[in-house]
C-alpha cells in the first residue's frame, strides 16, 4: 500500500483554480518533495494532504486514511517538512527532542532518531549554531 495516494486533486479559491487534477503516489521508504514556482499550488497540495484544506475534487489517502474525515489520525502518521523551521535560538538539540517527544502519545526513541539523522554529536548544540542542513534534519526528527 502506498503511504500517500492522491488522485485528481483539485482545489479552488473562489473562481481561481490553484491545484488542477493532481495525481501523486508516495511509496513506503520514499522521501518526497514538491518543487515548482511560486503560485504553483505546492503548499495547497500539501495542506490538502494534511487535512488542513478540503479539496473541491479528487481523493486523498494517507496510510489508507481520508484526511477529510480522519484528520486527527492522519496527524499521528504524517509528517511534513517545511522549507524553513525555527526554534528558540538557545534551545539545544537534546532539549528540543525531549520537549517535542511530550507532544506524542507514543513518541519514538529520540536518541535513535538523532542517530539515524547523524545528529548525536550535536545533542548539546544550540539551535543557533546548527547548519542549515542540521536544522532541517532536526526538524525531521522533531516531527516523528
Amino acid at each position: 500500500m502506498a503511504i500517500i495516494e492522491v488522485e485528481g486533486l483539485t482545489k479552488r479559491y473562489g473562481t481561481r483554480t490553484v491545484v488542477d487534477n493532481v495525481d501523486l503516489r508516495v511509496e513506503p521508504g520514499e522521501i518526497f518533495g514538491i518543487l515548482g514556482p511560486n503560485g504553483a499550488g505546492k503548499t495547497t497540495t500539501v495542506e490538502c494532504i494534511e487535512g488542513l484544506w478540503t479539496p473541491d475534487a479528487g481523493t486523498i489517502r494517507v496510510c489508507g486514511l481520508d484526511p477529510r474525515t480522519e484528520e486527527p489520525r492522519v496527524r499521528q502518521v504524517l509528517g511534513a517538512q517545511l522549507q524553513q523551521s525555527e526554534l528558540p535560538r538557545k534551545i539545544t538539540v537534546g532539549e528540543a527532542m525531549r520537549l517535542y517527544s511530550t507532544f506524542y502519545r507514543a513518541p519514538r526513541d529520540w536518541w535513535d532518531l538523532l542517530s539515524t539523522l547523524d545528529l548525536t554529536d550535536h545533542v548539546g548544540t544550540q539551535f543557533r549554531h546548527l547548519s542549515g542542513g542540521q536544522r532541517q534534519r532536526l526538524a525531521i526528527a522533531l516531527d516523528q
